[in-house]
């Protein structure tokens, strides 16, 4: 039976102000760690991007979506499988992964610049996309409120993460054991190539679409690389 690994949080440059590696170099750490694709999550409006947030929201949200149209190419001769996330600020350094989404949905809905946690989650669950918390028990100065958002407002937490210390990690886990409704995920937060191979879900479907990640989420027919 064939494996399929997937990095589940990941950023690039330009478009995160501090990724240190750019679409072609995922591509190269993806194929370096054996994964057979990722969901690319720069950060977004409320996030460290580095996109300008001068632009009017329909240019904002293509110039936020070059880096993943790269990937898509650099990845597209390996037959690599590449799907489009982000990760945005929700308010006292708390942040989300959005999973199913698609450019031109974020791009139909320029409330987005101003809204939270609570619309996101609305907007997913209207079209079948989720919304899990990045890293929820970081601790480190930038987040005012370290843990779990609202649970009516989230499908899940990331339970590992490649930024995160073992003790944060922990109490991640300790609540996913204790709310096993919610989907779990770990994900390396990578910035730079070498990071890319670390934690992930690893699945024996491939992941080729926004439908087939929300469909294997839910399902959790996959093991959390841990």
């Amino acid at each position: 039976m064939s494996v399929y690994r997937y990095q589940m949080h990941c950023h690039t440059t330009p478009c995160s102000h501090c990724g240190r590696m750019s679409p072609a170099d995922l591509v190269d750490g993806l194929l370096a760690a054996g994964y057979q694709g990722c969901v690319i999550t720069n950060h977004f409006y409320y996030g460290n991007t580095g996109v300008s947030r001068l632009l009017p929201w329909r240019s904002f949200v293509r110039a936020y979506a070059k880096d993943y149209e790269e990937i898509c190419a650099c990845a597209a001769p390996h037959d690599l499988d590449i799907l489009f996330g982000l990760e945005e600020g929700v308010g006292l350094g708390r942040e989300i992964l959005c999973y199913g989404f698609s450019p031109s949905l974020i791009a139909a809905h320029p409330e987005l610049r101003v809204c939270g946690a609570a619309q996101w989650h609305a907007l997913a669950q209207a079209h079948g996309g989720l919304i899990l918390q990045a890293h929820p028990f970081r601790d480190r100065d930038y987040i005012e409120a370290p843990g779990v958002l609202p649970l009516d407002q989230i499908d899940g937490i990331e339970v590992l993460n490649g930024g995160n210390t073992l003790r944060n990690d922990l109490d991640a886990a300790a609540f996913a054991a204790a709310h096993p409704e919610l989907i779990t995920i770990s994900g390396a937060d990578a910035h730079t190539t070498d990071a890319v191979g670390f934690a992930g879900i690893a699945t024996d479907r491939r992941i080729k679409t926004n439908e087939d990640l929300v469909e294997v989420l839910r399902s959790r027919q996959y093991q959390v690389i841990e």
